[in-house]
C-alpha cells in the first residue's frame, strides 16, 4: 500500500504573549487521515496544545487530552480519530516574552 503524505502548517510564527487561547488555522482533512501533530515551540514558556475536530467547521470538539510542550523544544503527538476539519488550540499558563510557535499537521492518504 502506498502512502502520499501532505503537511499543512496551522500555526506559523505565532508570537504568543498572553495566557489566552489561540486557535490555529483550520485544516480540511478531506480524503486524508491526520496522523501526526508536529510542534516547534520556540516560546520561552511551556505551551499547552489541544487538538479539536469539527464535522461542519463551526462547532468544535476537543479530541483526546491536551499535551504540553516544554519551552524551546520540539515534540509530536499522533492522531487516531477522524474529523473532516481539524485545528489546534494553544495556550500558555505563563505569558511568554520571546519566541514563537509553529505547528504542522501531517496527514497521509493510502491507495
Amino acid at each position: 500500500m502506498a502512502y502520499f503524505p501532505q503537511t499543512n502548517q496551522v500555526f506559523t510564527a505565532e508570537a504568543i504573549r498572553d495566557t489566552a487561547n489561540h486557535n490555529s488555522l483550520v485544516d480540511e482533512i478531506g480524503r486524508f487521515n491526520a496522523e501526526t501533530i508536529v510542534v516547534h515551540n520556540g516560546l520561552d514558556e511551556i505551551v499547552s496544545l489541544q487538538l479539536q475536530g469539527s464535522v461542519d467547521n463551526s462547532i468544535w470538539i476537543d479530541m483526546g487530552n491536551s499535551f504540553d510542550v516544554s519551552a524551546t523544544t520540539n515534540d509530536y503527538e499522533t492522531v487516531s480519530d477522524y474529523f473532516p476539519f481539524l485545528r489546534v488550540k494553544a495556550s500558555c499558563s505563563v505569558a511568554p516574552t520571546t519566541g514563537n510557535l509553529e505547528v504542522f499537521l501531517v496527514k497521509a492518504a493510502s491507495l
